[in-house]
């Protein structure tokens, strides 16, 4: 029985009917002048008791009012109706801009959502082998259970994990949540919901999405600087205003990106789909290891190295049954790069511009591995800020719990003060890269530093601003300047 059942039970005799609201809301934390305000005398008992019941429901419609100036009352009742009439999650509602759009608009997003975890199925089918009867009861089950989509579930490879190991995967993502929200709470003195509603605030106001909040340390700052900060929706309006959107998906699609850009890539590839062993041979000739990564999946998810030795008509035989994999010669990177981590690729990070025909590089950081085959820091690597005039380290690394460090985790080499190394040719091979292909003037280009040269790895046309500022957000320092007047039409 709900909060609003109970009291209105034992009240309803005694009092009005909204004075019984008034005390139930009072019992949420809400006082007076916020209920009149909000006119959420407006809202039914069973509206109430969804409240109760569903936090997430209060948290966005509490921030949705605050900063679309509207009341409580509007924004619960268009977050409960798309969730009741769509099936769309408080959170998917409000961080895609939904509320500014008409029932239309949201209804074919939905749809659109929706086909998009039906393909997702159907990739799982293909991938593991499972009839689509099978995809789709693995996935519903792992929906049910951890509020794994099946996007998810694909792209994160949970269908190669026991029951066991999917708990154990959740449980350990919730106690990292779990602790971090404590690391505010400390500082701050904050409740769980007070930290929860802040982080939706960020997102909502300053488009500081939930997994930057905890690095880029936004509960230290007032509102003032928040607003300085480089957000991530500025990388899509960037990308709208400088590319024509016909030809975004060349960076996105791995196989096309080699295609186009291979003479500034510097590698051989191929593509484990109708190739034959022969074809293999001639590839692998000279080679002593091979860098393969699935072509649908992102975030390094999948990624290994493989050395190129023994029976290769068994590694051919293991790559053709792979999912659709694109396999590379392995980057032979620049020594000094290879001293903070020599396992993977250590990668830099340019964000940059053709305006009005002038190449802009704005923004950078330096990805290091540090324990795996990939620099990514969500595969387990650091991260580190940049400058991008001089090519050097300005910040100390963040790792995958938010730790700064001031040296690599293994090797022990210092970040601050590091001057990349060729960085005339970092600026080179990412200007000839955007001007590679017209139509295309807004990338974040993924760059590795060899010892006489700069080859491209692969490029982003919605690159993370917001990772970037999470190497300032320790030192309270925003970065939108860095790029604010490009956004003007």
């Amino acid at each position: 029985m709900g909060l609003f059942n109970k009291i209105f039970k034992k009240s309803a005799a005694k009092q009005s009917f909204d004075n019984v609201k008034n005390q139930v809301f009072e019992k949420m934390g809400y006082d007076e002048k916020y209920i009149v305000k909000n006119n959420m005398f407006r809202l039914s008992e069973d509206d109430i008791n969804l409240m109760e019941k569903d936090e997430e429901i209060r948290l966005i419609s509490e921030v949705l009012a605050k900063v679309k100036k509207t009341t409580f009352a509007e924004a619960f009742t268009k977050v409960s109706f798309a969730k009741e009439k769509y099936g769309l999650e408080p959170s998917i509602y409000a961080f895609n801009g939904l509320y500014r759009k008409n029932d239309e608009a949201v209804e074919a997003f939905a749809k659109k959502r929706a086909e998009k975890q039906e393909k997702a199925v159907k990739r799982i089918a293909k991938v593991t082998g499972w009839d689509l009867a099978k995809a789709q009861e693995e996935a519903k089950k792992a929906y049910e259970k951890y509020g794994i989509l099946p996007s998810e579930y694909y792209t994160e490879l949970y269908y190669n994990l026991t029951d066991e190991e999917i708990a154990a995967k959740k449980d350990a993502e919730a106690k990292e949540l779990e602790r971090c929200i404590e690391w505010v709470k400390s500082e701050t003195g904050w409740t769980d919901y007070e930290v929860k509603r802040h982080r939706y605030y960020c997102r909502l106001a300053f488009g500081i999405v939930p997994h930057a909040y905890f690095p880029t340390r936004c509960w230290q700052m007032d509102d003032a600087t928040l607003k300085t900060f480089a957000r991530q929706r500025d990388s899509k309006r960037l990308r709208d205003k400088y590319n024509d959107k016909r030809y975004n998906a060349i960076l996105a699609n791995k196989v096309r990106f080699n295609q186009e850009f291979g003479s500034l890539t510097g590698r051989k590839f191929w593509l484990n789909r109708d190739t034959s062993y022969e074809e293999f041979l001639e590839f692998v000739d000279g080679l002593d290891e091979l860098f393969c990564k699935p072509v649908n999946l992102s975030h390094a998810s999948g990624t290994r190295k493989i050395k190129v030795e023994g029976d290769l008509k068994a590694l051919y035989d293991d790559l053709i049954s792979q999912p659709k994999t694109l396999v590379e010669e392995c980057v032979k990177q620049h020594h000094e790069m290879n001293e903070f981590y020599s396992n993977s690729v250590n990668t830099v990070r340019i964000f940059c511009l053709l305006d009005n025909d002038k190449f802009v590089p704005f923004a950078g950081f330096v990805r290091f591995g540090a324990g795996g085959v990939a620099d990514n820091i969500v595969a387990g690597g650091v991260g580190c800020g940049l400058n991008v005039e001089t090519g050097t380290i300005d910040t100390p690394a963040i790792d995958r719990w938010h730790n700064l460090n001031e040296t690599h985790p293994i090797s022990g080499k210092k970040f601050e003060g590091f001057k990349i190394p060729n960085w005339d040719k970092v600026l080179e091979v990412a200007e000839k890269g955007l001007r590679h292909i017209e139509g295309i003037n807004y990338v974040g280009w993924d760059i590795a530093v060899c010892e006489d040269k700069a080859v491209l790895i692969e490029g982003n046309t919605l690159p993370s601003i917001s990772t970037y500022q999470m190497f300032y957000g320790y030192r309270h320092e925003g970065k939108r300047y860095t790029y604010k007047k490009y956004l003007t039409k």
